[in-house]
């Protein structure tokens, strides 16, 4: 097909010459003959193809120049769209660092604020954190502007920084604002609870002070004076929200006091303490199981014994409480209400029983607890002469019915408190069976195991009811 092209295209360059060469052939022939306007057609054609040539590489050269111009101009539009969305990624990502800490306090103020349901800064607070976090803006912190992003693209990416970023700028206001707002109510919160807990210590240090006479060095104690004192100034001189010295004090008195209750003998009004009881022993087959399980725990306990079973090999079984540091206390003679009994009466069965205890013991009855818990004001004067203080509880194991071993140690582990005098009956089998899980269950909670003297210690004189620390009634006599 090209090669036809070139035929019709000499073709014509050859009517063209023909024609110019009849014209020029005659005066050709006058010079020269038909050789040389043969030559000068030749001539002609070659310098017609040049200058087609010529014309067709211009318009190619041009063609070109206006596709490089054209795609120079899309290289520039694409760099500047990817600078532009670079730039307000930028700024996004300036205004999100921002953002997300004060987002954080938000939530964590308004977490902190929960009971608080009369503030409208609080209200106002939730409102704008639920609409920025519905809003996206967060999404495009996870975007990035790539060059392989087409202008397009790019152009839109830069327009939802900018929005999002805006959308930041003015929430944070609120935000901020009413963060503030809300950690200033916290402060003064804070400010109070923390008056009240350094209050509560002072109480603490007081009672510290005044239970470690005699029982730790005077140095420690006249430390804790002065901690004390200061304390108490700071307490009625600063100001409401100053809680950095409140906070101080606190920290300074809690070592003071912490450190005198340290070198003291355990002390219940300082540490979580428990105290079993055991009535109406002792029974020659199970007491023995009960002492065994108290001893194998470490634990000590207290005993309150029926004269009527003092005797025979059961002396031996008294004595070994005693020896096993256990507290040994009366349950009169039988166990049978007292209360209504005559004064003679009354004064024979106390004696009677602390006679056969004391001997079997070797120390003399300071507790008493009475059949059933009953009492008036008869056998608590009777036992006021006897020297003994009347004992009772706080948590009632239940044993003395038909619960089984599980259930005794529910109730007991369920029903004791720091300071608590839990009644068992060590004649019962199955109070046996749940003594060490009734004494892990009460280690597990962080009780201390006691004896009663040891619970009351400097609590009690002859004549007070106690139902358990902090729980007694003075004698009035």
């Amino acid at each position: 097909m090209s090669d036809d092209r070139n035929r019709d295209g000499m073709d014509e360059l050859r009517d063209l010459g023909g024609e110019g060469g009849e014209e020029y052939g005659d005066t050709g022939g006058q010079s020269g003959g038909d050789g040389s306007g043969k030559a000068t057609g030749r001539k002609r054609r070659v310098i017609v193809g040049a200058l087609i040539a010529i014309f067709a590489a211009g318009m190619v050269f041009a063609g070109w120049n206006v596709i490089g111009a054209a795609m120079a101009n899309n290289r520039r539009a694409h760099a500047a769209a990817l600078a532009d969305c670079r730039s307000a990624r930028t700024d996004y990502i300036r205004t999100y660092t921002s953002y997300t800490p004060a987002m954080s306090k938000a939530a964590t103020l308004l977490k902190e604020t929960k009971s608080i349901t009369d503030s409208d800064a609080r209200d106002r607070l939730r409102q704008q954190v639920d609409s920025l976090r519905g809003s996206g803006v967060e999404e495009l912190a996870a975007k990035e502007c790539s060059a392989k992003q087409s202008r397009g693209e790019l152009s839109d990416l830069a327009d939802s920084y900018g929005r999002s970023r805006t959308v930041m700028v003015n929430g944070l206001t609120t935000v901020q604002y009413d963060s503030q707002t809300l950690q200033q109510m916290i402060d003064g919160m804070n400010a109070q609870d923390m008056r009240k807990q350094l209050s509560k210590l002072i109480s603490r240090g007081e009672l510290a002070l005044e239970r470690s006479k005699g029982k730790a060095d005077e140095s420690k104690r006249s430390t804790l004076e002065t901690e004390l004192a200061s304390a108490k100034h700071t307490l009625d001189t600063a100001s409401s929200d100053d809680v950095t010295a409140l906070n101080g004090e606190f920290a300074r008195l809690r070592g003071a006091v912490d450190d005198i209750i340290a070198s003291m003998p355990l002390d219940c009004h300082f540490t979580q303490c428990v105290a079993l009881t055991f009535d109406d022993g002792p029974n020659k087959t199970n007491t023995p199981k009960v002492l065994d399980v108290l001893k194998n725990a470490g634990v000590p306990a207290t005993f309150f014994l029926q004269g009527q079973f003092v005797n025979g090999s059961n002396v031996g079984l008294v004595r070994r409480m005693t020896g096993e540091g256990h507290d040994v206390g009366s349950i009169s003679w039988r166990h049978t209400q007292m209360h209504g009994m005559p004064a003679e009466q009354l004064r024979k069965w106390f004696d009677d029983t602390d006679a056969v205890i004391s001997k079997a013991s070797g120390k003399d009855v300071t507790l008493f607890r009475p059949p059933d818990g009953a009492w008036g004001d008869a056998l608590r004067a009777q036992a006021r002469d006897s020297g003994q203080a009347i004992i009772l509880w706080g948590v009632d194991s239940g044993d003395w019915g038909k619960l089984g071993a599980d259930a005794i140690t529910k109730r007991v582990v369920d029903g004791a408190y720091s300071g608590s005098i839990v009644s068992l009956h060590d004649g019962n089998a199955a109070t046996a069976k749940a003594l060490p899980k009734i004494i892990k269950g009460l280690k597990d909670k962080g009780y201390t195991l006691v004896t009663v003297n040891t619970l009351l210690a400097g609590d009690i004189q002859p004549g007070d009811v106690a139902y358990g620390l902090n729980d007694v009634q003075r004698d009035a006599e």
